[in-house]
């Protein structure tokens, strides 16, 4: 082939030598690596033999031969500085993207007529140098990116728009917008032209006005992105000429502000506009911003359907602008602003179409430090005597007054003593409301809203739900997670039938979960599917919680504290998943495992118990056994771990033979513990008459010791044994009633919240639903010490002699240390009679004595601390 260009004859012979095959030799490797030359690169095959190589971030300082079936090419993020040598003749996309390209000679593009998207984004073109034939043989080419070629904006650049008319069907062009802009008549021959897009986000622009006939010559422009031009001045009707602009983005130009809305929006009526992006059009740092009516006058008769103004400060709109957007509106977002309530919500009743609203993000400051040493001075609203916005207060208020009347009646009434309701769009689907500075209860109410279908209001000050909330069957998703509330009523959820998705993540509702024992918070939610409570302080829930979740897929209770599992899932038949990781769980009972065992059998159900500490012992064996029989189910199965109080070792990773050795030593154990405990018990019937006349309190602490072991042995106790070497509390407090002013006021913060001990306080961590002695046994139990407040009333009464006796049995029998039980004496004892046992403590020493002045409460509370930190040394 002879090829003929400029009469040049080193032309020809580099032709020649790329459409050579054999020196362009394609070596195939395994897997997708693919050789041209010295270069390698990735290869893809698509339909008839051809390929798309990707040679992207290889290093390469030369471009390298490809062969003609070679169609898709992508050289980014290379060092390439000259491209003279050429591509071959197929080739359709071409990517130049972040190299070193400087200057485009010798006509690199000849004889490409099939290419349609070229690439040449962040090089170091000088466009001012691009020369009349460059572009004549991209006859093709639709998409042509030539942003962040401008290195120096203040070096005059010249958009030739002669040699930009070669590209007859060029459909998108991307460009930096120099200072001083023009586009010539040149691009009038680009009849195809529809996007064009000179953002400086994504490249280099600093032009500063924008005149009415700036894009005379682009009448079928259908996109325009003007965003981040540092544009001072848009003179009035700029794009009401682009009878088919459908999309404009203006955003970021900071210094426009508001006030420029009526000069960018003059005619847009005579446009097709469709989209309006102005976000960040303010400064970032000032007072609050305000959108007027005469902002959004010419709009009134378009057929936007979307309009963005995020992060502008704007904290008000005037009542009746709303009014003034078409009917077409179907999305505005107001994200990341500072919008405060005021009378402009009364228009959201005029949205009639609305689908989405987005006004999160209202909590997030401007960025620092560049708030503080921004430079700029947004344009603001001169006011002028013009009675259409200044003498037309009448007319405002006559619109719409029989809804506004009916609203102000709403706002009038008392959230606890009316039903109100909310009237919203019924075309709204979607609301954004994160982040948006609500705070509240969440009282009973109702909403309008029959195309309501998704609710976002996280990262608020939600922090009761009462409800219920009547008119909310629609609704399918339902975001209130980090709301930190701490209560969820039992109807709360009463007209949620339709909810799908339901999250409540990161609040502190554990204890309302805890206290629904017939599981009637969830009871309406027939349709829910995805349920996240996690990170919620959940100790317990009732079997029935979910017994109407009949279609739940994924069920989230990670991070939470439950130590059993009784919530009956076998009608879930279509969960696929149950989150448990993170919390208490020890084992899992019978009941549960035969549940769980259905799920198994009919669905592909996954539990995730990661985090939790099991118990491994002998009263766990059938637990273990089932868990490994389904290990398979159970998410990172081979990482779980035993408790520290466990009694016997066992490897996950290597359950089988884990489960072998301990069903072994478990067999003579077993005989041991037998023999163990019949001889302990024929023991304790000789003993049992001489303890009862000598000693009642040593008697009632071995039957209860006897009774924790039974409850231990049949797998029900969840009480700590008595070897542990962790406590769940540092120190119980115990006193009468009449301290517990002196509890809350002293004892607490000067040994919890100042030295850090985790105390029990039988007013505050009493569990419900036992005996007020097996109370008192457990909390002995899971302390490491026990300190009384020895008052006349202690020694009055018959509970606190109770705590008092079966401390002093538990230092004697089971620490073997009188010092697990420390006495504070008060004055009002101190010079009385105290009891034998008190008496006795006294004599080793465990005590100290609650001084009368004042000025020595904190040497004795500074000593009482080091003691107790000094025993628990060793």
């Amino acid at each position: 082939m002879v090829v003929f260009f400029c009469g040049t004859l080193q032309i020809v012979v580099l032709h020649l030598f790329i459409i050579t095959e054999a020196f362009a030799a394609l070596h195939k490797k395994s897997g997708d690596n693919c050789y041209f030359g010295s270069a390698e690169c990735k290869c893809q095959k698509v339909p008839y033999n051809l390929l798309k190589v990707d040679c992207s971030g290889r290093r390469l300082h030369a471009l390298p031969v490809f062969n003609t079936s070679v169609i898709w090419i992508d050289l980014s993020n290379n060092e390439i500085s000259n491209i003279s040598s050429g591509f071959p003749r197929n080739v359709s996309y071409i990517n130049l993207s972040d190299n070193n390209i400087q200057e485009l000679v010798m006509h690199p593009f000849h004889g490409l007529f099939n290419l349609k998207t070229l690439n040449l984004e962040r090089n170091m073109i000088n466009i001012t140098m691009v020369y009349s034939g460059l572009f004549a043989d991209l006859t093709s080419l639709t998409e042509l990116s030539l942003k962040g070629n401008i290195q120096d904006k203040f070096k005059p650049t010249v958009i030739k728009d002669d040699v930009f008319s070669e590209l007859k069907s060029l459909e998108t062009l991307k460009i930096d917008g120099p200072a001083n802009v023009t586009f010539g008549k040149g691009f009038q021959s680009i009849t195809m032209l529809q996007k064009l897009d000179l953002s400086g986000i994504t490249g280099n622009c600093s032009f500063q006005r924008i005149s009415h006939n700036m894009f005379l010559n682009m009448p079928k422009l259908t996109y325009v992105d003007v965003s981040a031009c540092d544009i001072l001045d848009i003179e009035e009707g700029a794009f009401g000429k682009l009878q088919y602009l459908e999309h404009l983005d203006v955003s970021h130009n900071k210094q426009l502000g508001f006030a420029s809305l009526p000069n960018i929006t003059h005619n847009l009526n005579k446009t097709s506009i469709r989209v309006l992006r102005g976000n960040g059009i303010n400064c970032l740092s000032g007072i609050g911003t305000k959108i007027l009516k005469r902002h959004f006058e010419n709009l009134k008769h378009t057929n936007i359907s979307e309009i963005y103004f995020e992060k502008n400060r704007l904290e008000q709109l005037e009542p009746g602008a709303f009014r003034l957007l078409p009917n077409t509106i179907d999305i505005i977002s107001f994200g990341e602003n500072k919008l405060t309530q005021g009378r402009y919500i009364l228009d959201y009743f005029f949205l009639q179409n609305i689908r989405v609203y987005n006004i999160s993000v209202q909590l997030r400051p401007a960025p620092f430090p560049e708030s503080i040493f921004e430079r700029c001075a947004e344009k603001t609203d001169v006011l002028h005597a013009n009675k259409q916005y200044f003498d037309n207060e009448d007319i405002q208020e006559k619109e719409g007054n029989k809804y506004e009347s009916m609203m102000n009646d709403f706002i009038g009434s008392k959230w606890n003593e009316h039903h109100v309701t909310f009237y919203i769009p019924k075309t709204l689907e979607v609301l954004y409301a994160n982040m948006s500075r609500l705070y509240r209860t969440i009282p009973e109410f109702g909403i309008n809203a029959t195309g309501g279908r998704e609710l976002y209001a996280q990262d608020n000050f939600l922090y009761s739900w009462d409800g219920p909330i009547h008119g909310m069957e629609n609704i399918k998703i339902m975001d209130l997670s980090n709301n930190f509330c701490s209560h969820i009523s039992k109807s709360f959820l009463k007209y949620a039938r339709g909810l799908t998705t339901l999250r409540m993540s990161k609040n502190d509702i554990g204890k309302s979960l805890s206290s629904d024992v017939e599981g009637e918070i969830f009871k309406n939610t027939v349709s829910m599917e995805v349920l996240d409570l996690s990170y919620n302080n959940i100790v317990d829930l009732s079997a029935p919680m979910f017994k109407n979740l009949e279609r739940l897929q994924t069920l989230n209770l990670q991070n939470n504290q439950l130590s059993t599992w009784r919530v009956k899932v076998d009608h879930m038949k279509s969960i696929q998943f149950i989150n448990l990781k993170q919390n208490r769980l020890t084992t899992f009972g019978k009941e549960a495992q035969m549940s769980l065992t259905k799920l198994f059998q009919i669905t592909n159900l996954s539990i995730d118990l990661s985090g939790n500490q099991f118990l491994c012992s002998c009263d766990s064996v059938h637990f273990l056994e089932w868990i490994t029989g389904y290990r398979n189910r159970f998410v990172h199965f081979n990482r779980y771990e035993c408790s520290s109080t466990s009694s016997h070792k066992f490897n996950f990773s290597d359950a089988d033979n884990s489960l072998k050795l301990l069903k072994k030593n478990c067999k003579s154990y077993l005989v041991i513990y037998i023999v163990t405990s019949v001889a302990v018990a024929i023991m304790f019937s000789i003993i049992f008459g001489i303890f009862l006349l000598k000693n009642k309190w040593k008697i009632r602490y071995v039957i209860y010791r006897f009774k924790q072991r039974f409850k231990t042995y049949t797998g029900h106790s969840i009480i700590p044994q008595a070897d542990s070497p962790s406590y769940e509390y540092d120190i119980m407090i115990s006193y009468s009633a009449k301290e517990l002013s002196f509890v809350l006021t002293d004892v607490i913060p000067r040994l919890e919240n100042e030295a850090g001990f985790q105390l029990y306080v039988k007013d505050r961590d009493e569990p419900a639903g036992i005996s007020c002695g097996e109370a008192i046994m457990e909390a002995i139990q899971k302390s490491k010490r026990v300190v009384c407040l020895v008052t006349k009333s202690f020694l009055k009464s018959t509970w606190q002699d109770y705590e008092l006796n079966m401390s002093r049995m538990e230092a004697i029998e089971d620490r073997e240390n009188l010092n697990f039980v420390h006495l504070i004496l008060f004055p009002d004892v101190c010079n009385g009679s105290i009891s034998i046992q008190t008496l006795d403590l006294v004599r080793q020493d465990c005590f100290s004595e609650y001084p009368e002045e004042e000025c020595a409460f904190d040497d004795f509370w500074e000593t009482l601390i080091s003691h107790i930190k000094e025993l628990n040394r060793h």
